[in-house]
């Protein structure tokens, strides 16, 4: 009986390591300076849902890198806020995206809203924001709650 209590343990213990090599804190340092009043483990569930932590990922639709930015609107971000990131580059993606969820939560007032809008953008239609928009909502939650049960602190 003790045999199987203690290989009930090991298969646990084998699939959270497992789960952690699937959901892992990969930039989470540099997520931690750029995210403000955000979750940092809500920033790299977005990473996750996005890019899958692939540095160099590039949509159809022309988003780039980690968080997935669009140059428009890493551009936009720019001038807005008065730095001078390269979306191209892994730390400064973060650097935009988080300042671009954060944007978003202060305008928006909701998480949900802003996730939407982080991925559809501002001026997609109410039919893309309803269908693309609650899709994206729930990988990006389903992903946030993983890492809060594998990393909360």
């Amino acid at each position: 009986m003790r045999h199987m209590a203690l290989l009930a343990f090991l298969s646990i213990i084998v699939f959270l390591f497992l789960l952690t090599q699937y959901f892992p804190l990969k930039y989470y340092d540099i997520i931690v300076q750029n995210c403000k009043s955000l979750d940092p483990l809500l920033v790299i569930s977005v990473i996750k849902t996005e890019s899958s932590f692939r540095e160099n990922a590039e949509s159809s639709l022309g988003a780039y890198g980690l968080m997935q930015l669009m140059p428009e609107t890493a551009e936009w971000l720019n001038k807005k806020f008065k730095t001078n990131y390269d979306y191209k580059i892994p730390e400064d993606n973060i650097a935009l995206g988080c300042l671009y969820l954060n944007y978003l939560m202060e305008k928006d007032g909701d998480i949900y809203k802003a996730l939407v809008h982080y991925n559809t953008g501002p001026y997609a239609s109410d039919e893309i924001k309803n269908d693309a928009g609650e899709r994206y909502i729930k990988k990006v939650m389903r992903n946030y709650k993983l890492y809060k049960f594998l990393y909360r602190r």
